[in-house]
Formats: structure tokens, C-alpha cells, sequence
């Protein structure tokens, strides 16, 4: 490929502050684009020396010079073809990947090296039938399957019992009429439009959605290899029915960003090329993710409904930025002997584990992406998400400016990492204005989150632990106080649930879940739970007791006893509970290990009393793993 003049990629901190504040524009993508598209470029280069250092990596193919030979042609005819399929996400993921293959190994993968070194050929083989140029390419067939990366793939069973040989592709003239792909005896013609399924041929799928002046063009990937974020993927075509569901819901969730959102919806598409189906796991939260290695590509669980697909494309909308921006400007110090963000895990109201800085960072750009669109959307009046937003707004404005708050103290920031986090959180502060940021559901789910999290990974001091069992049962103690350090655990001390938090969430949403027996049963939720949904704090308090008193140690019925407790009364007692259950469930396991049992309230309530003045809330939210 024709080497391009060196040149240095350069960010101003206008860059940084518009992507901080949300204000980033087409030129923001462009320039991170230009950047990505050099990485590529050094990739292939990097894939290439490699192979050629190491003429066996290529296994049963010959050496990538045939198919490098072919990406300089198209480079030099067809220009945007190159383009296109360079920036293709999965063709940058690709390579990231190998070249980690052929550099370190992987001990987990069970595919062969040279397939994934092989996959150069495929890639060449699409852009050459995009341009129109002649072809005669060996490539990779994995599973009886050949892939083209942005055009499909093409199913060949050629008999082969390997899970990996060679096939070869050849085509001639300008035209994709008359590609052939042969295997072994077996010769299989193409479609003469390869945008179309035929026998054999799965093509990939592309949509464009249209609100106004706004277009969204996506692919619907399901067949590329390395859709996937950490390893190499099967195809998993969807049927007709599945892919229109897609469509449906991909038309509904840009309505609603184009509503919301309208001077974010033109940068959002020029981000935005792909989206990789995957397997649908829950409802709240939905999964989703991206890779800094595969810009502009989604991987999505198939959610209910287009606002909450919508909610997922701008979170992980604002990953690609900030994962393009780190690309070009280091946002956090970091170690290299080690290989990681030096410091401590923090506290982050999106996971369920402990977080590095890094972590937490990526966490904070893309909830204060969410928060403002669920904000916009509240301020809607007759907005038919408006429900949905007065939940989304609240569930994530005040958890987001806490986590800032917290990250802000790291000294591993750099003056960038400070900058963009500052900006974040005045962006933060300024959304409260005119937005109603109290929403009881959602600060319940919130509070729940956090105290599960603190019961589940802080570590009180079991000298201190004791000591307060001690005295719980010594009638004669005079009243003596302790201080109680807490340490952070690798490992969550009990397993996590979302039903109470799904319940919580559908019940706020009249309009779409109308049925709250049907919401219990399909969450998992346990009538205690339904209790606290429906206001009846009594009873979901008598509720968890029962629950306590049959499992002891379950977590969840810790913090939904919290939770009925602080909802039905204030005082020292409650708002211990609430903010160290771990301490509580510490001192009870040891009482209970003996000859005693206290009721939860009971002896929180005490434990409230034995505490030096300001022993709240224990545990930095930065602070090493025990």
C-alpha cells in the first residue's frame, strides 16, 4: 500500500472540552477517524512483518504479500473502496487482534494462528470485488464458512473435517457476476449482487433511518468473525423475523434521539457504522459494549423497547469518542512496567465490581451522555418517554456527579484527565437546572446499588467486629466506643440480584408494564419486593424479616430491609443500615455463630450508639483491594 506523507496527529483542547461538554461535531469525528485510519494502516503494516518474519505463521496460505498486492490496487483504483473497507470496525479489530496472536499467542483460542493471519485475504478479496478488480486469492474457510468482511459470508461444505482449510476466490472484469469460490471438488458461485442472500451466500445487512434531516446508516452484522470483543465469533445469522424486529426498534430509538437530542443526531450517525447482535441476557440493565480497537462498532442485546435502544446507542456513542480521544491524548498516568492504571478501585453506581480509575472514567463519559438525553426527553411535555426519562434522569444524574466527584481526587489524572472531568462535571451541575431530579423508584434503586455494593465488597476490621459482639453481650459494658476501618474485597461476599431493581424500574413505568404481578413474575422479584414497589413499607419490611430469618446472609434482603426501614422512619439506626450494612452483617454473622440472633433493626439501632462520633460511612471509594 502506498505509504501516506508522516505526519503527527494533533488534539486541541477544544477537542477535549467538546467531547466533555457534548458538544462534539462532525469535525470532532473526522478527527478521530484520521487517527484510527493511521492505526490501521501501522497494524497492517506490523501483521505484515510479522508474517514475514515468521514464513511458518502463514501456515497452509502462502505469505500476505498476494493479498497486500491486492489492497494496493484497490488503493490506487478505487480509493474509497479502501477507505471504506479499512474503517470497516471489525477490519480494525481484526488486527488488533492478530497481532497479539502472532505476537504473544493465546492459549484459549482454538483456532490455528494462520487463520487469523488468513483473514488479510478475505479482507483483500472484498475490497476487490467492491472495486472491481481481478481476483485469484486463497482464503481461510473456519467452520465451512469463507467471510468477506463488509459484504457477508459464504457457507462451503467442502468436506473437510479440520475445523480450518483454504478455499480460493476468484472473480474477473467489473462485475461481482462470476465470483467463485472453490473447495476441494466443490465449486460455489456467487450472487451476481452480492447485497443479496443466495444459496449459500448470507449478505450483510444494511438500514437507513431518516427523522427529518437526520440519517442513520447502520450494518447489522451477524456474521463477521471478529464481531465479538475479546475472541473470534461463529456467524449467527438472524432470521427475517429477528432482523425486522432490529429494524423496528433501531427506526424508534433514532425517533427518539432525533427528538431529544437533535444537535447530537448528526454526529452520533457520522460515529455509528455498525451494529453486532448479542444474545439477549436481561432487561435492566441491557447489555451492550464497544471496543477501542473496533471504532464506530456496537455490540447490543436486542432490547423491548426503542427508547431503552436508545438509551444504548448514545452510552455507547460517547465510549467510541472517548475511546478515540485516548487514542490521541493520555487522560489517566499509567504504569508501563505493569501494564495498568496505577492506583486504587472505586466505587461506580453502573457495576456491580470494584473499578479502576480507568474504569470509572469511561463509566462517567458515557452516563453523563445518558443523563442528558434521559433530561431532555422530561422536559418534554407529552413526550411519550416521559416516564421512562423521569426515571433514566434521576436513576443516573446525582450517581454520575458523585463518581465525578470521586475521580476528580485521583492524582493519576493528568492535566487532560482533569480538564475533560471538569468539564464533566459542570455539564453535570448545569443539567439540574429546570430538570426534576427526584424520582423516589429511582433513588431507591440507586440507594439499593450502592449499599449492595458496600455490603458485598468492604471488609469491616474483625478486630473491631468483635469487639462490638462483645459488648453487645456484655450487660455490664458502660457504654464504650469504637471506630471501625473497612478494607476493599476482591471477591463480592455474596451473590448479586437485579430483580428488585428491574421490578423498581418497571413499576415507575406505568404506560408499558401496567401488571406488577406480571412484573414480579417476570423479574424473580419476591412479594417482599412487590411490597416496596407498591409503597407498603410495613409489610416489605416484615417481609425481608421472614427473608433474614431464612437465609441470614442473602444480600439482597439486607438492603431491602434498608431500604422499608429508612422509607418508614429516619434516625441513626436506619441511615446505619443504610450506609454500612456490611458492619451490621458483620457483627450479626458473629453473634449468630454463637448463641445469639438479633433482629437486623435492633441491633443496628445499637450499633448506631457504639460508634465514635463521625465513624459514618467507612471505605474510600479509592482504596487497594484486601
Amino acid at each position: 500500500m502506498t505509504p501516506p506523507r508522516l505526519t503527527h496527529h494533533r488534539v486541541a483542547w477544544s477537542t477535549v472540552d467538546d467531547i466533555a461538554r457534548g458538544t462534539a461535531d462532525l469535525d470532532t469525528v473526522r478527527e478521530i477517524r484520521n487517527a484510527e485510519r493511521s492505526r490501521s494502516l501501522l497494524l497492517l503494516r506490523a501483521i505484515r512483518d510479522e508474517a514475514l518474519s515468521n514464513p511458518a505463521a502463514a501456515g497452509p496460505l502462502p505469505p500476505p504479500d498476494l493479498a497486500w498486492q491486492v489492497l494496493e490496487e484497490v488503493q490506487r483504483t478505487a480509493p474509497a473502496v479502501f477507505e471504506e473497507v479499512l474503517s470497516y470496525p471489525y477490519v480494525a479489530g481484526w488486527a488488533g487482534f492478530t497481532l497479539r496472536h502472532l505476537r504473544r499467542g493465546h492459549s484459549t483460542d482454538p483456532e490455528p494462528a494462520w487463520a487469523h493471519l488468513g483473514h488479510l485475504y478475505g479482507i483483500a478479496a472484498a475490497a476487490g470485488l467492491r472495486a472491481g478488480v481481478d481476483l485469484d486469492l486463497p482464503v481461510p474457510v473456519r467452520r465451512g464458512v469463507v467471510s468477506l468482511p463488509t459484504l457477508g459470508a459464504a457457507r462451503v461444505f467442502d468436506g473437510s473435517t479440520d475445523p480450518c482449510s483454504v478455499a480460493r476466490i476468484r472473480s474477473s472484469g467489473s462485475s461481482a457476476s462470476g465470483v467463485e469460490i472453490e473447495a476441494a471438488d466443490l465449486a460455489l458461485e456467487l450472487p451476481a449482487d452480492v447485497t443479496q442472500d443466495g444459496p449459500n451466500w448470507q449478505a450483510l445487512r444494511s438500514f437507513a433511518f431518516r427523522q427529518g434531516p437526520h440519517v442513520l446508516s447502520l450494518r447489522l452484522d451477524d456474521l463477521d468473525p471478529y464481531r465479538g470483543l475479546y475472541e473470534s465469533l461463529d456467524p449467527h445469522r438472524l432470521d427475517d423475523a429477528e432482523a425486522s424486529a432490529w429494524h423496528k426498534l433501531l427506526d424508534g430509538a433514532w425517533q427518539v434521539i432525533c427528538r431529544c437530542l437533535p444537535e447530537r443526531a448528526d454526529t452520533m450517525s457520522a460515529a455509528l457504522d455498525v451494529l453486532a447482535p448479542y444474545p439477549f441476557t436481561s432487561r435492566f440493565p441491557l447489555v451492550s459494549a464497544s471496543s477501542g480497537e473496533a471504532f464506530g462498532g456496537v455490540v447490543v442485546a436486542r432490547p423491548d423497547a426503542p427508547e431503552d435502544l436508545a438509551e444504548t446507542l448514545v452510552h455507547e456513542f460517547q465510549h467510541i469518542l472517548l475511546g478515540g480521544l485516548l487514542r490521541l491524548v493520555p487522560l489517566l498516568r499509567q504504569d508501563k512496567s505493569a501494564s495498568k492504571i496505577e492506583g486504587g478501585f472505586y466505587y461506580a453506581p453502573w457495576r456491580d465490581d470494584p473499578r479502576p480509575a480507568a474504569g470509572l472514567l469511561q463509566g462517567i463519559c458515557a452516563f453523563s451522555g445518558v443523563t442528558e438525553l434521559w433530561r431532555a426527553a422530561s422536559l418534554r411535555e407529552g413526550d411519550p418517554v416521559k416516564l421512562r426519562a423521569e426515571f433514566g434522569y434521576s436513576r443516573w444524574q446525582t450517581p454520575t456527579r458523585e463518581a465525578v466527584h470521586a475521580l476528580r481526587a485521583d492524582a493519576d489524572l493528568t492535566e487532560a484527565g482533569r480538564r475533560l472531568i471538569g468539564r464533566i462535571g459542570q455539564r453535570l451541575a448545569d443539567f439540574e437546572t429546570g430538570a426534576q431530579g427526584h424520582h423516589p423508584a429511582a433513588s431507591m434503586v440507586a440507594a439499593d446499588h450502592r449499599a449492595g455494593w458496600r455490603l458485598r465488597y468492604l471488609r469491616p476490621d474483625p478486630a473491631a467486629v468483635a469487639a462490638l459482639a462483645w459488648h453487645w453481650q456484655d450487660a455490664s459494658d458502660s457504654g464504650t466506643r469504637y471506630r471501625c476501618g473497612e478494607t476493599l474485597g476482591s471477591e463480592p461476599d455474596g451473590p448479586w440480584s437485579s430483580a428488585r431493581a428491574d421490578l423498581l424500574q418497571r413499576a415507575a413505568q406505568a404506560d408499558r408494564f401496567p401488571d406488577i404481578r406480571a412484573s414480579v413474575a417476570l423479574t424473580g422479584a419476591t412479594p417482599a419486593d412487590r411490597a416496596l414497589a407498591e409503597g407498603r413499607h410495613g409489610e416489605a419490611l416484615d417481609g425481608y424479616r421472614d427473608e433474614l430469618r431464612e437465609d441470614p446472609d442473602r444480600p439482597a434482603a439486607w438492603t431491602g430491609f434498608a431500604l422499608a426501614w429508612a422509607a418508614l422512619e429516619a434516625g441513626p439506626g436506619p441511615a446505619l443500615l443504610m450506609e454500612r450494612p456490611q458492619l451490621v452483617r458483620a457483627v450479626h454473622r458473629l453473634l449468630r455463630a454463637g448463641t445469639q440472633t438479633p433482629q437486623p433493626d435492633t441491633l443496628a439501632t445499637w450499633l448506631a450508639t457504639r460508634l465514635e462520633p463521625g465513624d459514618g460511612p467507612q471505605g474510600s471509594p479509592r482504596t487497594g483491594m484486601a
